[in-house]
């Protein structure tokens, strides 16, 4: 269910200027101050006047930009610039109709642009107009054919209005045009299984799980040798000729980060790292890597930050491997399905492990300055293993069950807490109290997916099979009535001004405070379900913000947003 859902989400433009980048270029070497006064100096050349308005459009004064650009038509009303940054004004000021009428005449001027097309398509979208938007973004793809969004917002259409087919028509474009795309790979998998396409959503999902990087066995004998002596310099040197000879390959910049680590050279692994996920940004190995490398250094943060990575990327492998055996059971192959399900099972336990460090890092950050206060700094200190001196005492993990136990009985509708709950008793070894919390997770927002996958590998632990695959199902259904919920909800988010009057609106409506935590959580959950918010964080928010009232939890919310 996770990646059909994130199927509808996908190809929304959080602003229509995101379309245009290419044409409605800043003038950053000129200040602002200047731009204007050229526009005002020379109000007829409709240059100045566009590159003035490009500039209030980045400074988001949309409703300046709005009379700027309407200056500049008033001089051409034909200019391409004009119109397009003018659309763009419009519908950042919740003109819809003024925008889509401006880009049918930018589509007369040019009818060739695909950019110009999708915009148009996209607009007629949040509009309501359906049809024509769909034959935008068909004519839009005709143009561009590896115009990325075109194909997006079809397979969204598509899939909402149960055309199952067409959606997977355009997902095997995407994935011919990008067919290292592991999300694409899984969201064509997730399709055919819907459709009953078994053969080929075993094949899609065989290939989504062969083009990850961790199923990757990349190594070097002569490297290896010479790290096998103690020779680190020497493998380092070999291994920099074999990356300057592969430039593009990302293993050789994590075997490079794993030398310097050994060496005791962290700053340069951790550069190695980076690289390696810049190159391959679904590497879960190096998240794991920079997030113990920054947690032998004490820094509780950075380390949970790529943690919370490395859990989003094994939970995808997680969703991978049981919609495979999904398929293979669907298929008659019985062993085959079993023996998937039992990587399930083996790489599920990485994604707890994870989140109960995090869990421990959190409340590190929480506790270390109560307890310098009592024990002072010289007892405080981080031993080899980069345990806390004394911190062994505590039990980390219990305190954090402890909090979550706390904040449900204050919040018991917020679904995350109650999911998040399930992994630390999962993590304790309390399984029949996680599936306890895992199902109340379940009540509360039915399309979890992460959810059902750890409970059906709960059940499966337990001895019960049945239980299990038909959670598995649930979890890799399609929901008609889902979809369209989050279909709309994804156009009005990609609306940013009535997303915000929207959920201000329902808060009043329901008479909740204006902070309510649990609404904006549940509905931040929605949005991470469809793949809108970055989940990578969302661990250690949650984390945060079972201890609103400490300073260090306040602290972490606003590097939580700084981050983002």
């Amino acid at each position: 269910m996770s990646y059909l859902l994130e199927i509808v989400g996908r190809g929304l433009l959080a602003e229509l200027a995101a379309a245009f980048r290419g044409t409605l270029v800043d003038d950053e070497d000129v200040d602002s101050a200047a731009l204007k006064n050229l526009a005002q100096r020379h109000p007829s050349e409709t240059d100045h006047l566009n590159r003035f308005g490009i500039r209030l459009l980045r400074e988001n004064q949309a409703v300046e930009a709005c009379e700027v650009f309407t200056r500049a038509l008033e001089q051409d009303e034909t200019d391409i610039t004009a119109l397009l940054g003018f659309a763009c004004a419009c519908d950042e000021v919740n003109r819809l109709p003024d925008a889509i009428e401006t880009l049918r005449t930018a589509v007369e001027v040019q009818p060739h642009d695909a950019s110009v097309v999708f915009a148009l398509g996209f607009c007629l979208e949040k509009a309501g107009d359906i049809d024509e938007a769909k034959d935008r973004y068909l004519q839009a793809a005709s143009l561009s054919p590896e115009l990325r969004n075109a194909h997006e917002r079809l397979a969204a259409i598509y899939l909402r209005l149960g055309d199952i087919d067409e959606a997977i028509a355009h997902y095997e474009n995407l994935c011919f045009a990008e067919p290292g795309d592991i999300d694409l790979a899984l969201a064509l998998a997730n399709l055919h299984l819907q459709a009953g396409n078994i053969p080929e959503a075993i094949q899609r999902f065989q290939f989504a799980l062969t083009i990850d990087p961790d199923n990757w066995e990349a190594t070097d004998e002569l490297a290896s040798a010479y790290e096998q002596a103690g020779q680190f310099d020497e493998a380092i040197a070999h291994v920099r000729r074999l990356s300057d000879e592969q430039p593009g390959f990302a293993d050789h910049h994590l075997h490079l980060g794993n030398l310097y680590t050994k060496k005791g050279d962290t700053k340069e692994a951790l550069g190695q790292y980076r690289q390696a996920i810049t190159l391959n940004p679904d590497y879960l190995e190096a998240f794991v890597k920079i997030g113990t490398l920054h947690l032998r250094d004490g820094s509780h943060l950075e380390a949970a930050h790529a943690f919370n990575s490395a859990v989003e990327l094994n939970d995808r492998l997680l969703t991978a491997y049981v919609g495979l055996g999904l398929a293979q059971m669907q298929n008659g192959e019985t062993e085959e399905a079993s023996a998937t399900l039992d990587m399930a099972a083996g790489v599920e336990p990485n994604s707890t492990t994870l989140f109960g460090e995090i869990a421990r890092l959190q409340l590190k950050a929480s506790i270390g300055a109560q307890i310098q206060k009592y024990l002072g700094p010289q007892q405080t200190g981080e031993s080899q293993d980069g345990e806390p001196k004394h911190q062994a005492t505590f039990d980390l993990v219990q305190r954090q069950v402890e909090r979550f136990e706390k904040a449900i009985a204050e919040q018991p509708t917020y679904a995350d807490l109650h999911y998040r709950l399930g992994l630390l008793l999962r993590h304790q070894g309390r399984r029949d109290e996680a599936i306890d919390a895992f199902h109340r997770a379940l009540k509360l927002n039915p399309n979890y997916v992460k959810a059902y996958i750890k409970l059906g590998l709960a059940y499966r632990e337990a001895g019960k099979h049945d239980l299990a695959i038909d959670t598995f199902k649930r979890a890799m259904t399609l929901d008609a009535h889902s979809v369209e919920i989050y279909y709309e909800l994804g156009l009005v988010f990609a609306d940013c001004q009535n997303f915000s009057l929207a959920v201000e609106y329902f808060e009043r409506a329901v008479r909740t405070e204006p902070n309510d935590v649990e609404f904006r959580a549940n509905l931040a959950l929605a949005l991470q379900d469809m793949g809108l918010l970055d989940r990578a964080n969302a661990a250690w928010q949650s984390l945060a913000e079972i201890a609103p009232n400490t300073q260090k939890g306040r602290d972490i919310l606003v590097e939580i947003g700084k981050k983002r």
